[in-house]
């Protein structure tokens, strides 16, 4: 339940930071009753994440068989993938019948399911700080919450606070390519599939459009450097090949692009990461999505069991992510790659 800060303990023995996927995951997926636990988050609720809104087939797995509820769904629900090399004048239409959701709806729905559980939530509230007591047993955090500082002690910290992650920066001194994803939602056209469109004059990781009901998102991961003046440019472009004019609200957010498993780091001692907080988000279309919701279920897993070395237990369960990781660290490095994109697209 969301408290105010008058309400908060000394002591907790799980402090969550980030409400997002990541974090809703590990919440909805943790043992009621086992830990006292705190979430915090930056920003109040319902929060909102600049993003496509796509499920892919590893996300399904985590819903059990549960069905997304209707207003979560855009339309159409079900979509394929055309890919575009704008360079060659070359493209292929992959079937994949990913879920379009509307990425605010599903956040929404993912925090719901988490607000009945025998746990605190504290808005508005920035992690500043965090270091370990002299024994290394317990975990100070220095919290800002609406100009008040404050702190409290935890046995375990789970950072799930995205692509900034402060937990991750405090331990892991790596640092890791990242881009800036902008996009606008134009009214009044209609696509039946999306698009992801090469074109190394806006980037070198890729854009997209992806029909949301009668509107269409138009964004691309372009380099921080003048990245508006791109995005503005690709708008250009999209406009002369597809006739998609206008302007919309736009929204921005960062996104990793991490370049090797060196890169991806889950955590240490009792510091854990999940989602992109970790770095899990693939290099070749930074969807991070099913990663945020399995990691995150991965972590509460290695909680609710009682084997003593919950850290061993949560990175055993990461191998599969990684594994599929691996992967796309090749299919990044193929896609990026004009002459590879040829033989791919039959260009």
């Amino acid at each position: 339940m969301k408290i105010e800060l008058n309400r908060l303990k000394f002591g907790y023995d799980i402090v969550v930071v980030g409400g997002g996927a990541a974090g809703c995951s590990f919440l909805g997926s943790l043992a009621d009753n086992k830990y006292s636990t705190l979430m915090i988050d930056s920003r109040s609720f319902p929060r909102f994440k600049a993003c496509s809104g796509i499920l892919v087939n590893n996300s399904k797995g985590f819903f059990s068989g549960a069905s997304l509820p209707p207003e979560v769904l855009s339309k159409p629900s079900a979509i394929d993938i055309v890919y575009q090399d704008w360079a060659s004048n070359s493209e292929k239409h992959v079937k994949k019948n990913f879920i379009n959701t509307c990425r605010k709806e599903l956040d929404n729905w993912l925090f719901s399911k988490v607000l009945d559980k025998n746990m605190s939530i504290l808005e508005n509230t920035k992690l500043v700080d965090f270091f370990y007591t002299h024994d290394k047993n317990l975990i100070v955090l220095l919290l800002e919450h609406n100009g008040k500082t404050t702190s409290v002690v935890t046995k375990y910290l789970v950072g799930c606070d995205g692509a900034l992650s402060i937990v991750r920066k405090k331990i892991f001194s790596k640092n890791i390519r990242y881009y800036v994803a902008i996009q606008e939602l134009i009214s009044g056209f209609k696509l039946d599939r999306a698009y992801f469109i090469f074109d190394d004059e806006i980037t070198d990781f890729y854009g997209w459009l992806i029909p949301k009901g009668d509107c269409v998102e138009i964004g691309a991961a372009v380099s921080p450097f003048k990245a508006k003046e791109k995005f503005d440019l690709f708008k250009k472009k999209v406009s002369e090949k597809f006739g998609i004019t206008g302007d919309g609200k736009i929204e921005s957010a960062i996104v990793l692009r991490p370049s090797s498993l060196d890169e991806i780091f889950l955590g240490k001692d009792s510091i854990f990461l999940c989602g992109e907080a970790a770095a899990l988000i693939s290099p070749s279309s930074a969807e991070g999505i099913s990663y945020a919701l399995l990691s995150g279920k991965y972590c509460a897993e290695a909680f609710n069991s009682n084997l003593k070395s919950k850290m061993e237990s949560y990175k055993e369960k990461c191998k599969p992510l990684l594994k599929r990781l691996n992967k796309k660290f090749i299919k990044s490095r193929k896609m990026g790659n004009p002459e590879d994109r040829k033989l791919i697209f039959g260009g």
